[in-house]
């Protein structure tokens, strides 16, 4: 796997355009909560974090990881969103 997880960034078009297109896995924050997990193949992480900042309402901050695979991308996707949100236990 490619490194870690960015810090977090500020949306602003400049932060948008320093994200390298490659493949990866983001989260998108509203004020300090993390709101939306996704992930990008194929070079596209950037055109993919920036289609999200457009369609999602109130998104204050982002963070990404590169990845050298949609596979690998697709999997941290999961393990993010399993931290984030975790399924809850039947009683």
């Amino acid at each position: 796997m490619s490194g870690r997880i960015s810090p977090k960034r500020r949306v602003a078009k400049s932060n948008v355009t320093e994200i390298p297109r490659q493949s990866g896995v983001y989260v998108l924050h509203r004020g300090t909560k993390s709101k939306y997990v996704g992930s990008a193949g194929a070079g596209r992480l950037q055109e993919r974090i920036k289609e999200q900042l457009d369609n999602k309402r109130g998104i204050t901050s982002f963070q990404y990881r590169t990845t050298r695979s949609e596979k690998e991308a697709r999997k941290l996707e999961k393990q993010y969103r399993d931290r984030i949100n975790p399924k809850q236990k039947r009683i």
